[in-house]
């Protein structure tokens, strides 16, 4: 009922948990019924940390207890899929985390899944519901600097994330896991891609199996054309600092006909700069402050659950919608399967 709070339930409690949790337990929005985690250690510390009183090993039985209106899906990507339709199937909503499965055919089982059910399946693709990306969106698609653009996105030299699914093949790796926030944004503001041509390697002098390093070429349907490249082929492991060499990770300029818009600013400033003067050398046209380096502001994820609340309550459209939300996973096999070939991939 509108205006009620959402019982949901947590299945996961690594990392990411950490950012989630706190969240669900300070919205007027949702009642935590309950965590759960394979290991019982995390299980148990996580429901400690935040006062939940019901703590399980096994997801099961949270998805099959009928006062559980909604699952938080927070395990690794391998085993999204497998919690996800579960939940949904047994009547749950369901909110997942980044990135929406392991392969594309998982993803597509999700959406299936969500449209049988009638349920709502919102994935969590920060940058949707973030104001600095989405003013970067709204100033191409708006046509600030004309259409088609050139979009280069280049993210610094990284150590690498410390989580195992970046550089674990078999646990997804660090195209489809690290980096679906990207996949799923250029798809956000560009719509359906058409050709994917992409060279990727492993250069980490760690013990990784996944591929660390990406030079990738997109063309989408609307003629617009994006490039990114990425290395996290760095030493060592963490977060601090997560860049090398950089005060920001990402270098982002979109080139239109009618002008461009970079970031960082000229001295390494969080500020995104539009040129709209024909004389290019001189000062922005407008600037705008990022809090984040990448697009994400702080307040995403409340906005995110926000969104999740009023599509259960009052019945809005998921965005991403089920249907669009496989798009990073398409774009991510796409990217490896032209690495492998040589050769470009039509879509």
């Amino acid at each position: 009922m509108k205006g009620e709070p959402i019982k949901a339930a947590v299945v996961g409690c690594g990392r990411i948990s950490a950012a989630h949790i706190p969240r669900l337990k300070g919205s007027a929005l949702f009642e935590i019924s309950g965590l759960a985690d394979i290991d019982e250690r995390a299980a148990r510390s996580r429901a400690e940390e935040f006062g939940v009183a019901r703590w399980e090993t096994d997801y099961r039985a949270l998805v099959k207890d009928a006062s559980v209106e909604a699952v938080w899906v927070l395990t690794p990507a391998a085993v999204h899929a497998e919690v996800a339709t579960a939940a949904l199937r047994a009547g749950k909503h369901v909110f997942c985390e980044k990135p929406m499965a392991r392969t594309v055919a998982q993803a597509r089982e999700m959406a299936a899944a969500a449209k049988e059910s009638g349920r709502v399946l919102l994935v969590g693709y920060l940058m949707r519901h973030s104001p600095d990306a989405l003013n970067l969106r709204k100033l191409i698609r708006d046509g600030r600097i004309g259409r088609p653009v050139f979009y280069r996105d280049v993210w610094a030299l990284a150590k690498g994330n410390p989580s195992p699914s970046t550089h674990d093949e078999k646990l997804g790796g660090g195209i489809i896991y690290e980096h679906a926030h990207w996949l799923d944004f250029v798809s956000f503001v560009f719509g359906p891609a058409k050709k994917v041509y992409a060279s990727t390697s492993r250069f980490k002098p760690d013990g990784t199996t996944a591929d660390d390093t990406f030079i990738v070429i997109i063309d989408f349907e609307s003629g617009d054309q994006a490039i990114w490249s990425e290395s996290w082929a760095a030493r060592g492991m963490g977060w601090e600092p997560i860049a090398v060499g950089r005060k920001v990770r990402p270098t982002l300029d979109v080139i239109g006909p009618g002008g461009s818009i970079h970031f960082p600013g000229p001295g390494g400033e969080k500020t995104l700069s539009l040129y709209l003067s024909e004389d290019q050398d001189g000062p922005p046209t407008e600037q705008y402050e990022w809090e984040q380096d990448w697009g994400a502001n702080v307040s995403a994820i409340e906005a995110e659950q926000r969104h999740f609340y009023e599509c259960v309550r009052e019945g809005g459209r998921p965005n991403p919608s089920p249907e669009e939300a496989p798009a990073a996973n398409v774009l991510a096999e796409a990217i490896m399967e032209s690495s492998r070939s040589g050769e470009p991939v039509y879509l």
